[in-house]
């Protein structure tokens, strides 16, 4: 059929050809030309798969494709959500530029829009896409079989987003380091592999590792690893591949080691680094010499040098007051003594921060202290984005996925900066958000006159705070 087709129509078949990276074929009807994708379906009865073709478009004389138009099964009027879509979609739009010569751009946005949006599987993401309003400007191809074809490609070229990372990389910023272990149900993925989450649980797993800008508060990388990697290791391959003289870390104290401050100190990366209780490098008593107010709260510290940098000691005195009250109630009912509440006395509501930075006792603090609120939002928004357990069964479509997940929670660390500078950050949720502009409806006619369905006062109001995001037209 093609041997006999105008040369524009061969080269616009072609070029598809090469962009789908899926079967396409051209068929010549009424003297028209069409494009149909093929693939493989099951046939119950023949117990045998047999090809099927679906109509995609058409290429006409002049070498112009036309995208098929959906039609619409119940009526000439849709109803899109406007609201949540165009949040998103603006939200997404710095990665959207960033990708601009990824092959796959458009889908994967998608993808991580309606992730950020309502998580679900991937056979039904078309259809909740189309419900957005962005779907009427964003028309990329959902096919499932399309999406998991996709996630394997980001995979396999894993190592290219390494410089997609490095762009959203302040220069010199510092770095919150965050892991999290993924329970994996399939027994193919060579990635799922025996070892201990946070829980102490012994389980099949991956590792997925995240970094977080400690100036704009957003995901800047994302990795996935073998289940059974130590972190520090992990932390190991991350600083090789993102290496920078100026960038530091803002580590969880489960990740101090002697080692791995020495590596920093060798490597001239600054570091904050919280200490164990029990460490030798905190002395047992104290001298405090300076306060400061955090969240409203007296706080105590000083600071002294060691070899591995200075050592910053805070004591907050109404931590102080829960952990001695917590001892003397187990004290009351004889599951502890008096002498173990004397051995601990000196320390209660005492924690101390090792760093290679001169500052003052309380910017190191303030700056550990928005590490956690990072780490309590991300433990949040994991559950909320159904990505605690995965059936993915190829590697490479495992690390493809997660880089959605990446995405979308880019968009919704971007809801939540706005709440925390409107100071309604427990007061109002991301989900709650998404939830009630999903409420803010475009109509769109047949004769394609657009219109906004009434509006509910709450959600004007809560689309008043993204005014500059959310365009009214």
């Amino acid at each position: 059929m093609i041997d006999n087709a105008p040369d524009p129509v061969k080269e616009t078949y072609m070029r598809m050809k090469n962009e789908k990276g899926k079967k396409i074929e051209l068929k010549v009807i009424g003297g028209n030309y069409y494009i149909y994708a093929a693939r493989g379906v099951w046939d119950k009865v023949k117990k045998k798969p047999v090809k099927k073709t679906v109509l995609m478009g058409k290429i006409d004389d002049n070498g112009i494709y036309r995208e098929k138009k959906p039609k619409s099964i119940f009526s000439s009027t849709r109803v899109y959500e406007y609201g949540n879509s165009q949040l998103a979609w603006n939200l997404a739009q710095d990665m959207y530029s960033i990708m601009e010569k990824h092959p796959y751009r458009d889908q994967i946005i998608a993808m991580a829009i309606v992730k950020a949006i309502d998580p679900m599987p991937l056979r039904i993401v078309s259809s909740r896409y189309q419900k957005l309003y962005i779907s009427r400007t964003l028309k990329p191809d959902l096919d499932p079989d399309e999406l998991s074809r996709i996630l394997g490609y980001v995979g396999n070229h894993f190592p290219d987003l390494y410089e997609l990372f490095r762009k959203l990389m302040e220069p010199g910023g510092f770095l919150f380091y965050d892991m999290t272990s993924i329970v994996s149900y399939s027994r193919n993925l060579r990635l799922a592999e025996k070892g201990y989450n946070p829980d102490h649980e012994y389980d099949n797993q991956v590792t997925v590792i995240i970094a977080f800008s400690v100036n704009s508060w957003l995901p800047v990388a994302v990795d996935v690893f073998y289940g059974s990697i130590k972190d520090i290791k992990s932390l190991g391959y991350f600083i090789e591949r993102f290496h920078d003289d100026n960038m530091g870390f803002i580590m969880d104290r489960g990740l101090f080691s002697e080692s791995i401050i020495r590596e920093f100190r060798r490597m001239k990366m600054h570091y904050i680094v919280p200490l164990r209780r029990n460490s030798t490098l905190v002395p047992y008593k104290v001298k405090f010499d300076s306060a400061f107010m955090y969240n409203g709260r007296p706080v105590q510290s000083t600071r002294k040098s060691s070899r591995y940098g200075y050592i910053y000691i805070f004591q907050d005195p109404m931590m102080r007051a829960e952990e001695e009250s917590t001892i003397l109630r187990d004290v009351a009912s004889s599951m502890k003594d008096m002498e173990y509440f004397e051995d601990r006395k000196e320390s209660l509501g005492v924690f101390a921060i090792i760093s290679d930075l001169d500052r003052n006792p309380s910017e190191i603090y303030e700056q550990y202290k928005s590490r956690e609120e990072v780490e309590q939002v991300f433990d949040t928004m994991k559950g909320d984005l159904e990505s605690d357990k995965t059936y993915l069964r190829d590697n490479e479509k495992v690390k493809g996925f997660f880089f959605i997940v990446f995405l979308a929670l880019r968009i919704r660390f971007r809801i939540l900066k706005v709440l925390k500078e409107y100071n309604l950050l427990g007061k109002m949720s991301v989900n709650e958000i998404i939830f009630e502009l999903s409420k803010m409806e475009r109509i769109v006619e047949k004769n394609g006159t657009e219109y906004f369905a009434a509006v509910p006062k709450k959600v004007e109001r809560i689309a008043g705070l993204f005014k500059d995001i959310i365009h009214m037209g």
